[in-house]
């Protein structure tokens, strides 16, 4: 696996699904909708984190600099081995700390029929002396697939459209519409900032509970959710 296709879809209607992530699998299965079994079952995909849709500073071990108004709502070039994880952190480290960063990092939550949905967008008051009296941030769901076969990807973009994520969508919740796309070569990635280092530092990031204070919560090996 050399290249992998990055793609991001924008939030058009309530998710309702795992609060952290659209799982690898439900993303497979809704693209296994508009693609032949042979091809379907080449394709492998990470988990979907979410986005906001908002101004952003490259973190500084990045390729490129500055302030952009689409890092969250587009994908930056990736040349950098870095690069590849701007969008794949969930405490999102690259929204601007002059806007109200604790609030625009966190994913609104509705009920609809006594089921807690994530919105797909999130509208924040400002205050009356200011042009604007609202400020709205759209969400997106960011993810990589990779095939063994090269030969398969990139994935045509009508084939990721037009697709549903998380639960009843039957009543059109998790619908998504495709929102930018890029291939990415691994062979031809920057990784200078790695060559040149003497120790490693590994970041596992997981969706599971292995130690809590809660009580009796470290009862079970797979938490309930």
């Amino acid at each position: 696996m050399t290249q992998i296709q990055q793609v991001l879809w924008e939030l058009q209607m309530d998710y309702i699904g795992h609060s952290y992530y659209v799982s690898g699998n439900a993303i497979l299965h809704a693209l296994g909708q508009h693609l032949d079994p042979e091809t379907h079952t080449e394709i492998s995909s990470s988990q979907g984190v979410f986005v906001p849709g908002q101004f952003g500073k490259f973190p500084a071990e990045h390729s490129q600099s500055g302030v952009r108004p689409y890092l969250g709502s587009g994908l930056p070039d990736v040349e950098a081995y870095d690069d590849l994880f701007l969008q794949r952190k969930a405490i999102h480290p690259w929204l601007l700390d002059t806007r109200a960063r604790n609030a625009l990092n966190t994913h609104d939550l509705r009920i609809h029929g006594g089921h807690p949905t994530l919105c797909h967008e999130t509208i924040m008051g400002r205050r009356e002396d200011q042009r604007k009296q609202q400020r709205t941030t759209k969400w997106y769901v960011h993810a990589y697939l990779h095939a063994d076969d090269p030969a398969v990807l990139p994935l045509d973009e009508d084939v990721m459209e037009g697709l549903q994520f998380g639960g009843k969508r039957n009543y059109g919740y998790g619908e998504v519409k495709l929102k930018d796309t890029q291939m990415v070569d691994l062979n031809e990635l920057d990784y200078s900032r790695l060559e040149g280092a003497e120790t490693y530092l590994i970041e596992l990031m997981t969706p599971f509970v292995v130690e809590s204070e809660y009580p009796e919560a470290s009862d079970h090996s797979v938490p309930w959710w």
